[in-house]
């Protein structure tokens, strides 16, 4: 019997998606780690660069510390760290130096398995991440290849672009990602053998959202379609727009006379110490969605959806999120279709809101945008609208940035401009370079993290 296995997304990609990546403490995710640790994943999707600043803002907990309790709670099962390979924690793009020594930090504090999303599915940038990860001891690392809409976003680009990552010696592992929960039953059956017949013998994952309604069913038709390891979440950070529920999937498993090695009974025990948090902590569970055609329009990844509305919220304007989502729509075309995952979705999100709150579109241009016109995130898919183009470079931010090649300081030269010398550690030395000094210093403050939680 063919057997399936799965990546866990729920410390990660389900409280993203569904509880804005705020709603986990080290505590809360060390109550279910061994149970976790049981399950019998092929790895657990548990930090990224975006959770790791959160650890910081809003727990006061180092994160790198985060890593090492969870390894040393879940020694069987491969813990995975997520990065676009051009930055760390903020949106603005990141020297190479800091990015290897974000790759050997993490590493050293027990992550096994890196996965990249690179927006623009830069092989260059995808080549040089998958080697200083190499270099750095993790055992497997994986590039997401996004899946997308727009009229460049095709079966030959995807081909092409599948045949160049799978041609990396450093690169174990592909995943199709749907980000955005866009992909159908129909869609995966034309394109999972396109992008098997450009991998070859290199493994081949998926990822998708639940935010349509469809994904349940993309997997069932993925497995039919010889993928045969799946990210799916546990209840109840699945479901909604998070990643399909591992038991709805287990049980569609079986129904194809597939197998598995998870273990449910121990997936049970999680599942319901993860639902007393929610409800101690008042987070609503994720519930199984609709379909919604309007996902195919905008795009917009799951968990951005919930850090718009909070945003929007903060500001009192929460109940402007579907004009927003309308004008997403707008500046993507106008941009050359970027495909929605970060950092890109979040400059086009930004970009919307500004111009909806503002009421003059590109009155403000915020810096991300303005690098991706200039090409620090890789080429636009589609041309860049002429007028939106003739505004973005008429700014005086963007005239003094085209005359400035992007620098690649060292991270000693780094350490000396800002003052951080030798006598910090690595770790403090990447927080304090990526967040606001009053952000690491009440982090300091805190102390060590508690590493109990108790409903």
């Amino acid at each position: 019997m063919k057997k399936i296995r799965f990546v866990d997304t729920t410390l990660r990609d389900g409280n993203q998606s569904l509880w804005d990546a705020t709603g986990l403490t080290t505590g809360m995710i060390l109550s279910v780690a061994a149970d976790m640790d049981r399950a019998g994943f092929k790895a657990i999707d548990f930090i990224s660069s975006i959770h790791m600043g959160v650890s910081v803002k809003y727990h006061k907990e180092n994160p790198f510390e985060k890593i090492r309790l969870a390894a040393r709670a879940m020694p069987r099962t491969p813990l995975s760290f997520g990065t676009t390979g051009r930055r760390f924690i903020g949106f603005v793009r990141s020297p190479d130096s800091i990015v290897e020594l974000v790759l050997k930090t993490v590493a050293a504090n027990g992550i096994r398995r890196v996965w990249l999303i690179d927006a623009a599915h830069d092989i260059d940038v995808i080549s040089k991440n998958a080697r200083m990860a190499k270099q750095a001891g993790i055992e497997e690392f994986v590039v997401a290849l996004s899946y997308s809409i727009s009229p460049v976003h095709t079966d030959a680009y995807y081909a092409g672009k599948a045949r160049e990552i799978a041609a990396c010696r450093d690169v174990d592992t592909v995943y199709l990602k749907d980000q955005g929960g866009l992909l159908t039953p129909d869609r995966v059956r034309e394109l999972v053998p396109v992008i098997r017949g450009a991998i070859g013998e290199k493994p081949l994952e998926i990822h998708t959202h639940c935010s349509a309604g469809l994904g349940p069913q993309v997997y069932l038709e993925a497995i039919r379609q010889g993928i045969d390891v799946l990210h799916t979440a546990i209840p109840p950070l699945a479901d909604g727009t998070s990643q399909p529920s591992i038991f709805e999937i287990v049980e569609g498993v079986s129904a194809l006379e597939c197998e598995t090695d998870v273990a449910v009974e121990a997936l049970k025990r999680v599942s319901e110490q993860l639902y007393a948090i929610a409800e101690k902590e008042g987070r609503a569970p994720g519930k199984p969605a609709a379909y919604d055609a309007a996902y195919y329009e905008h795009q917009v990844p799951g968990g951005m959806v919930s850090t718009l509305r909070r945003q929007l919220g903060e500001a009192g304007m929460e109940h402007r999120l579907p004009e927003v989502i309308e004008e997403i729509k707008l500046v993507r075309k106008e941009l050359g279709y970027p495909i929605m995952v970060t950092p890109l979705s979040q400059f086009v999100g930004t970009q919307a809101a500004m111009n909806i709150i503002s009421g003059k579109r590109y009155k403000i241009v915020p810096d991300g945008i303005i690098q991706y016109v200039l090409g620090y995130f890789g080429e636009s898919p589609a041309p860049i609208a002429p007028d939106v183009l003739d505004k973005v470079h008429s700014l005086e931010k963007t005239k003094k940035m085209m005359k400035e090649q992007f620098p690649q300081p060292t991270v000693e030269e780094i350490r000396k401009a800002s003052g951080i010398g030798p006598d910090v550690s690595d770790e403090e030395f990447l927080l304090r370079y990526s967040l606001k000094e009053n952000e690491v210093e009440a982090m300091l403050a805190a102390g060590p993290i508690n590493p109990e939680y108790a409903c």
